[in-house]
């Protein structure tokens, strides 16, 4: 009866004992030798039987509901011959995440029983070193059977410890080795095999627990050998040949579809992740969720750099877009090298003996892209690529004593194909290749062919090259039917030394006086000029002095879309020979094969040569006119024979590619010097194809494609032998427009009597009255260097050298006092008289003898006070108005006037030239005088 009674008091002593002890226990327990019972325990459940071992799960719970409810388990290992077995109880989905019980036989009969806690690996769980909840009661090793009691209590809420839910399902995965050996920290603690393993769920109070299927290691293992193979297979070998065979036909169909194949890949390989158990508070899952972020984001920005080589709107920023999907492309694919790593050391821990094959896989492809990249890059820039090889020394930058001190020498910047280090062994013209002159490369063109022209004579095609050139097909299109030399061997700043900025004016000071001096009897005007001055250094320097300021030029550096192409690309290039351009297609072949080795290239007004836009400002509010200011692309490449200037009624040719198609227009250039600077006046029109295109570019983002000088100059473009000497331009000019048509007008009244760098006779004595203004005296001659348009300009009296301000009514015209010209302008709105303003005011202020202005405004409207200048008729031009006029300055009646002394110039919209002609012819005209500028083409 005692020893009845005195077993239960002891059973209570023992639970009581080890509850106090439940939070300081450490690890390593040693267990009490003892045989737990499994019969006393309400439940169990044989988690493996086979193979000749078993593995069973006993357990009870008690205190239920109180708060010392505990888990009171014992595990249990069968089979023969077992030695340092193990068993492991895991709380827990995967052993990534899972807390775990194991139980060790040592030694002899020695029990060691302790917590563990997961590496996030597949490797042996870590001793857990902490407080314990999982107290060791009692185990032995007997008959072959490995068992071990415990408790542990089912809510720590330490913060630490997994709490164990009552009121559902458990998550359980166990785990055992019959025979394990010594792992990579020397204990008795190896892997388990591949079925000694498996998972569960636990409902520890109903006293159930059914099995599920475990996480398959293989998913994971396809997983991490996909994810490997496309990032650093697929991706890296898409890089690559992006970057190095992009002188490839179809080099961007490749990268294209690895990628598109790399990222099915990674879908496909995420979706299987995607089937197991992720814990995303690894460093392995977060890295990989940020990848697959930005995987998109890459994506995107590869779509819009694709569409950027063809959509107008995305070409402004591709540059931008272009760098981001580069730097973005190369930090995912070093992260990826990490990710992968993390991933390694998850399924095959560097420790493990394990796996050994797949991390060598790994530091093979790693080792063999470094060396790839690394190798290949040295190559490149030691034997492939090439560096700008600048300019011929033939340019000249010379300080000079005239006040106007630098000149830049244009012209002798051509750079041939033979002045390159690259041999061109394909580079052959054969006598059967086509021949082409500008004319007929640009019908070519314009029948839907891509042709372009490299050091003026070798004709390729760049047809293959449409969806596969790195800088997009705008640029192939831009430069289609043009010389591409500089593009292809050059950066943008090449000839950046080279370039001095047009000096800028001194303001107009307002102290100044009008120019309202009395102009005398100008008899002196047709003196001789003597050959000297023809050559005087000082008008040549003038001459060669820049039209460009410094933000043209910033402008036109950003408008090139050059680059230094590698030895591969030139060598493709000359693969695409196509043909040869010549001056003139009945020209010997022999004799242009002589002629091989000039560098030279002949002024053809049929070739397009590309420049930049540099101004886009309109000049009206309500009429929408708007002024375009153009700079030639490459202002140092001069042409052999190229004109100094655009002469009053020609006209030059523009092209551009509109929603597919070659659109061309001719307009009516300004310009105070050569062809590399000049500005177009445009009026807008709502449905216009060309002036909507024109309106909606921003300065510096396109190059166009401009030719000519194309029409019969209106005044003989011979110079005379004599200073104001009239035989080289009618007595009587008579200009009638109709809108836009008075550019033409312009024009003439800028060459004729508003020109800059041509020399003017003083004819009145002028005595400075201000410290910036010349002194000047009769017979004196002065250079215009800028015009004020108010009777003013700033010019270098020839005779001095000194520059100052000086009133253009001292001077005579250019084209003697004794001519008269006469515009009759006819417009629907006032706004639409601000139109050429500037040059009719500074002409009438200048020589108000030789012109006479007369506007009419068709709307019956007023311009504002000073608005524009002239005789103003509020309304339409009518036949009585124009006999009126021309009675008073066309003289109908004087038979005796030779016809060549006289020339009505019409110019206007459809219907306007026509109506003009009738009136005229009725009037009485000569219309031998007469002659019609079209608004859509040129004669």
């Amino acid at each position: 009866m005692t020893a009845t009674m005195a077993m239960p008091t002891m059973r209570w002593c023992f639970w009581l004992l080890s509850a106090c002890l439940l939070w300081t226990v450490r690890a390593d327990i040693e267990v009490p030798l003892g045989i737990p019972n499994p019969t006393s325990l309400q439940n169990h459940k044989t988690f493996y039987e086979g193979s000749g071992y078993k593995h069973a799960f006993h357990w009870s719970i008690e205190n239920a509901g109180t708060p010392n409810q505990t888990l009171h388990g014992i595990l249990e290992l069968n089979g023969n011959n077992m030695k340092w077995a193990w068993i492991g109880l895991g709380w827990g989905r995967t052993m990534l995440d899972a807390q775990f019980i194991v139980c060790h036989q040592l030694a002899g009969q020695s029990i060691e029983m302790h917590e563990h806690e997961s590496t996030g690996a597949y490797k042996p769980p870590y001793h857990y070193y902490g407080a314990q909840v999982t107290i060791p009661i009692r185990g032995a090793f007997n008959n072959n059977t490995l068992l071990c009691e415990f408790n542990r209590k089912t809510d720590p809420n330490d913060g630490i410890h997994i709490n164990l839910n009552l009121n559902s399902f458990t998550d359980v995965i166990w785990a055992f080795n019959p025979n394990s050996a010594k792992n990579y920290e020397e204990k008795w603690f190896s892997y388990h095999e591949k079925d000694h393993r498996g998972a569960a769920q636990a409902d520890l109070v109903g006293g159930s627990i059914v099995s599920i299927p475990a996480k398959s290691i293989e998913r994971k293992q396809l997983h991490g050998f996909g994810m490997m193979a496309v990032w650093l297979g697929l991706f890296p070998f898409s890089v690559y040949y992006a970057r190095y065979l992009r002188s490839t036909v179809g080099w961007l169909f490749v990268h294209l579809t690895l990628q598109v194949l790399g990222i099915i890949g990674i879908i496909a390989f995420f979706v299987i992740i995607l089937t197991e158990y992720i814990a995303l508070s690894r460093p392995h899952a977060i890295l990989g969720l940020i990848l697959i972020s930005f995987i998109a984001v890459q994506l995107v920005l590869g779509i819009c750099n694709i569409l950027g080589l063809s959509n107008e709107s995305l070409s402004r920023v591709r540059k931008w877009v272009r760098r981001s999907h580069n730097l973005l492309g190369a930090a995912l694919i070093l992260t990826a090298v990490a990710q992968v790593a993390l991933g390694l050391e998850t399924l095959f821990p560097w420790v493990e003996p394990r796996g050994k094959g797949a991390w060598a896989v790994f530091f093979a492809l790693v080792a063999f892209w470094v060396t790839a990249f690394i190798g290949t890059e040295a190559f490149f820039w030691i034997s492939v690529r090439r560096t700008d090889i600048g300019m011929p020394q033939k340019q000249m930058v010379q300080k000079s004593d005239k006040p106007f001190a630098t000149k830049v020498e244009r012209g002798g910047t051509s750079v041939t194909l033979t002045e390159t280090t690259v041999p061109l062994d394909h580079t052959q013209i054969r006598p059967d290749m086509p021949r082409f002159t500008w004319a007929t490369l640009n019908q070519a063109v314009m029948n839907g062919e891509l042709l372009v022209v490299a050091n003026g004579r070798y004709v390729y095609s760049i047809a293959q090259w449409m969806t596969s050139h790195p800088g997009g097909q705008l640029i192939l299109h831009a430069v289609n039917g043009t010389d591409i030399t500089n593009d292809y061997f050059h950066e943008a700043g090449f000839d950046a030394e080279e370039f001095v900025p047009k000096p800028e004016a001194p303001a107009q000071r307002a102290e100044r006086t009008q120019a309202t001096l009395h102009r005398q009897a100008a008899s002196i005007a047709s003196s001789e000029v003597t050959a000297g001055y023809r050559q005087s250094s000082i008008v040549q320097e003038m001459k060669l002095s820049p039209l460009m300021a410094e933000r043209d030029w910033r402008l036109v550096v950003r408008s090139r879309r050059t680059h230094v192409h590698t030895r591969l690309a030139i060598q493709k290039l000359s693969k695409m020979l196509v043909g040869e351009l010549v001056p003139d297609l009945d020209q010997p072949y022999a004799n242009i094969d002589a002629d091989a080795a000039s560098t030279g290239r002949t002024f053809d007004p049929n070739e397009y040569r590309r420049y930049a836009l540099v101004e886009n400002s309109p000049i009206t509010q309500g009429a929408s006119i708007y002024k375009f200011r153009f700079c030639l692309l490459y202002p140092y490449d001069v042409r052999d024979g190229e004109p100094l200037g655009f002469l009053p009624g020609q006209a030059i040719e523009i092209q551009a590619r509109i929603n597919g198609r070659l659109i061309t227009r001719f307009y009516s250039p300004q310009t105070d010097g050569n062809l590399s600077v000049f500005e177009i006046d445009v009026k807008i029109y709502p449905h216009g194809t060309m002036t909507q295109y024109l309106v909606k570019q921003k300065p510096g983002d396109r190059q166009f494609k401009i030719r000519g000088p194309f029409g019969t100059p209106l005044v003989n473009p011979e110079r005379p032998l004599h200073l104001g000497s009239s035989d080289w331009v009618p007595r009587r000019l008579i200009f009638i427009a109709g809108g836009t048509g008075i550019t033409p007008f312009l024009q003439l009244i800028k060459y004729l009597l508003l020109p800059v760098l041509e020399p003017l006779r003083v004819t009145t004595d002028y005595a400075a009255t201000l410290e910036d203004e010349l002194t000047l005296t009769r017979g004196d001659r002065v250079l215009v260097k800028h015009h004020y348009f108010d009777g003013w300009a700033i010019g270098v009296n020839v005779r001095t050298g000194m520059e100052g301000a000086f009133p253009l009514t001292v001077t005579s015209p250019r084209c003697s006092s004794h001519v008269s010209i006469t515009l009759i302008h006819g417009v629907q709105t006032a706004s639409e008289t601000i139109l050429g303003n500037e040059f009719i005011e500074g002409a009438l202020l200048a020589y108000a003898d030789c012109i006479q202005v007369h506007r009419f405004i068709a709307d019956g409207t007023l311009p504002a006070d000073g608005a524009a200048t002239g005789i103003i008729y509020p309304a339409r031009l009518g036949a009585p108005d124009l006999e009126s006029i021309l009675r008073q300055r066309w003289p109908l009646d004087d038979e005796q006037e030779e016809v060549e002394r006289k020339r009505m110039f019409v110019c206007g919209p459809t219907g306007f030239d026509s109506w003009v002609v009738d009136v005229v012819s009725e009037i009485g005209v000569d219309t031998r005088c007469l002659t019609v500028l079209p608004s859509d083409r040129v004669i």
